[in-house]
């Protein structure tokens, strides 16, 4: 004979008369335990083996670091001690008499709107576990009997938001009950995860939600009843993931019709949207980054290319931004030629994504004959993706003239003419896609500084007389015979090269955003001018990081959670069985300012004399590559005082001075190094450091009051007495 299921709370949890009406739908809830040490295992066991009884006493309450819960003592020993097997039957007995005679332990209080449920993270030593019993609606409510091989138990966690359209704006009120809230399922993809709406009134989880597993876990009442719960652990460690996760309100049909339509609708939005994300993270964040090093936030050129006579003695630039006679020209020829070697790697990286998204573009542009502005793609898509590239275009003043130009008209000095500067974006795609010298400009930018005397050894210099590196023995040009044969500045110090958007087309601006932040928005965007039609989308793209995920909703989520019975064999006739929602809780995250915080105890070398440090095994290995050791090597020479100076406006300022070196050799062949370090004294300069740091940050986060605080430790010496 069968009987109907239900999930109910712990059997401890069970009450009548005043007390069941004081908590109507407790009996029907999973309850959340909450446990302080990290053998939390040990002390559900041993509670449950004991004292099954005092288990709403573990109950997850309101709690902060300054008003912590008290609950049960733990007691890692209770499970050891427990008496022998033979004896749990009279102790039952006695704990029964002794619950008749005072009552059963008073029920933990309900959650308020001022002092709700919040889960802290293992970190804050608390661990959280779900607990429910699956029990046969018949007298005396006796467990049901699960076949593991056929059935399944476990729980689902899901988001609740109220009722209606998602306003961020709006703060979410406290829930006492679900009415008026949706629920939202956890449904795992490709990516990290998103949150799915779930239908009112469905009694099952969705085809796709995410089961968290449950064990069970047995013990006897006091009326001699063996009982079982099934409990499972709260993922709170995965708050982050939780909390900025995509929401999708709806949910599509699979199969054929409308839904089939709407699902691959959605699958190509996501495809295209891949692959302008990739275009974001790999291409214009670092044209970004080329920005904030030639410009400041007014958009001014950056402080370091102006010379020393420009600036009074208190280190303020006292000259005019645009007076062309203070500026250095030598520092700006080395900020250029940073740019430029940048630019290069950006145009290699631009012309991959577009080589495997955009084929057919980059072949047109590359079977043009010579490239000419007024030459226009063949098809229509093309042509606006086309037209925004060209928008960024070499200015002429930049070109040549008297205002600083790339060409100064300096026979004996420029190694580049005129022609060899890419008049706009397109250009300087279809020149990096060309061949020097037997190799293509790939090769060379690959090959480039990695120790290897076939490709260039020392940094991309457009005047390289003026680098330390420059010897006499050499040509004038022989290192620029190793580069790219063009130049082409996505960002220049001095002239304003035009990015591909226009304020229109760009989002709007906001009134404090700054000058230099108004023209990073007329780049990141384009990825939204991406013409989708032309998108090749059956090349393979890389998943999106986290952080080009935007959130649906960053407010402060609430969620429950409910136990699931599947019972596959059954349906349709017995199926699932989906419990009541647990109290509405939320998710603490890592630096909660409420949360407890965990005891560390670091231990610092304690004799720190020579003569102490000394006894410290060095066997903390750091592996370096030649070239990296040959970079290790170049700043052996360099002292603090050097980095001090080359920080400090003039009249202090002095330029590093960093001979090139190139990779570590022995007898000419590659030699990597093996470096052992003692861990305690890396660890004495880290705590040093972070005092430094903090303290020179003061001044901007006025937080020196807050970091600390010290005890004194009597008789805690360094050195033994004799």
């Amino acid at each position: 004979m069968s009987h109907p299921l239900q999930w109910t709370a712990p059997q401890p949890y069970w009450r009548t008369g005043q007390a069941a009406i004081a908590r109507p739908g407790l009996v029907q809830q999973p309850q959340i335990l909450r446990f302080a040490t990290d053998d939390f295992i040990e002390q559900l066991l041993s509670t449950l083996a004991h004292d099954p009884a005092s288990l709403p006493a573990l109950t997850a309450q309101y709690e902060t670091w300054r008003a912590p819960h008290v609950g049960l003592q733990p007691n890692p020993q209770a499970w050891l001690e427990r008496p022998a097997s033979r004896l749990l039957p009279v102790r039952r007995k006695l704990l029964a008499r002794a619950q008749a005679q005072s009552g059963l332990p008073a029920l933990p209080a309900p959650p308020s709107t001022t002092h709700p449920i919040k889960l802290y993270q293992p970190v804050h030593q608390r661990h959280y576990l779900v607990a429910a019993s699956l029990v046969c609606q018949t007298a005396g409510l006796p467990d049901r009997t699960v076949d593991v091989a056929r059935q399944k138990v476990s729980f689902v966690l899901r988001r609740i938001l109220p009722t209606g359209p998602i306003t961020p704006n709006a703060a979410l009120p406290v829930p006492t009950h679900l009415q008026g809230w949706t629920e939202y399922a956890w449904v795992s993809d490709e990516q990290q995860g998103h949150w799915q709406e779930v239908p009112a009134g469905l009694g099952k989880p969705l085809p796709t939600e995410e089961r968290l597993s449950t064990f069970p876990a047995r013990f006897t009442d006091l009326q001699e009843q063996a009982r079982r719960l099934f409990v499972g652990s709260v993922p709170v460690g995965r708050r982050e993931v939780y909390q900025s996760a995509r929401m999708k309100q709806g949910v599509v049909a699979s199969g054929s019709g409308a839904g089939a339509q709407a699902a691959a609708t959605l699958a190509q939005e996501q495809a295209v949207q891949a692959r302008r994300v990739q275009l974001q993270s790999e291409v214009l964040s670092a044209w970004l980054a080329q920005l904030n090093q030639a410009r400041d936030l007014q958009m001014q050129p950056v402080l370091n290319i102006y010379l020393r006579v420009a600036f009074n003695e208190e280190g303020r630039l006292t000259a005019s931004r645009t007076d062309k006679t203070k500026v250095d020209a030598k520092a700006l020829r080395r900020l250029r030629s940073q740019l430029q070697l940048n630019t290069w790697y950006i145009l290699l990286d631009l012309r991959a994504w577009l080589s495997d998204h955009m084929p057919g573009y980059l072949s047109w542009l590359d079977g043009l004959a010579s490239y000419t502005r007024g030459a226009l793609p063949p098809q229509s898509d093309w042509v606006t993706w086309h037209t925004l590239l060209q928008t960024v275009q070499t200015p002429a003043e930049l070109i040549e003239g008297s205002n600083l130009p790339l060409i100064e008209g300096d026979a004996s000095a420029d190694l580049f003419a005129v022609n060899q500067v890419a008049i706009d974006l397109p250009d300087a795609l279809r020149r990096i896609g060309m061949s020097r010298g037997g190799r293509t400009h790939s090769q060379w930018l690959e090959g480039a500084l990695s120790g290897d005397p076939a490709f260039a050894t020392v940094p991309f210099s457009m005047r390289p007389s003026e680098e330390p590196t420059w010897t006499n023995t050499l040509p004038r040009d022989h290192e620029l015979t190793r580069w790219p044969d063009f130049l082409f500045l996505l960002v220049d110090p001095w002239h304003d090269v035009p990015p591909p958007l226009s304020s229109t087309q760009a989002p709007a601006n906001d009134p404090a955003d700054y000058p230099v932040e108004r023209i990073q928005k007329r780049i990141a965007d384009l990825m939204a001018f991406v013409p989708a039609t032309a998108l090749d989308l059956t090349a393979p793209v890389p998943q999106p990081g986290l952080a080009s995920f935007q959130p649906s909703d960053m407010r402060e989520a609430w969620y429950v959670m409910r136990m699931v019975h599947e019972r596959p064999d059954c349906a349709p006739f017995e199926g699932t069985l989906l419990s009541a929602p647990t109290e509405p809780f939320q998710l603490a995250s890592f630096f909660d300012p409420d949360a407890p915080a965990r005891p560390i105890r670091i231990g610092l070398p304690v004799d720190i004399s020579p003569a102490g440090l000394r006894k410290f095994d060095r066997n903390t290995v750091f592996m370096m590559s030649d070239m990296l050791c040959g970079h290790i090597d170049r700043f052996k020479g360099i002292t603090f005082g050097d980095l001090v100076l080359s920080v400090l406006p003039w009249p202090f300022h002095k330029d590093f001075d960093v001979k090139g070196k190139g990779p570590c050799k022995d007898n000419g062949d590659a030699l990597g190094v093996m470096c052992s370090l003692s861990i305690p004294i890396i660890t004495i300069c880290a705590l040093i450091l972070l005092t430094i740091i903090v303290s020179l940050l003061d001044f901007i986060f006025r937080w020196l009051p807050l970091f600390i605080v010290c005890f004194p430790v009597p008789g805690f010496k360094g050195k033994k007495a004799p």
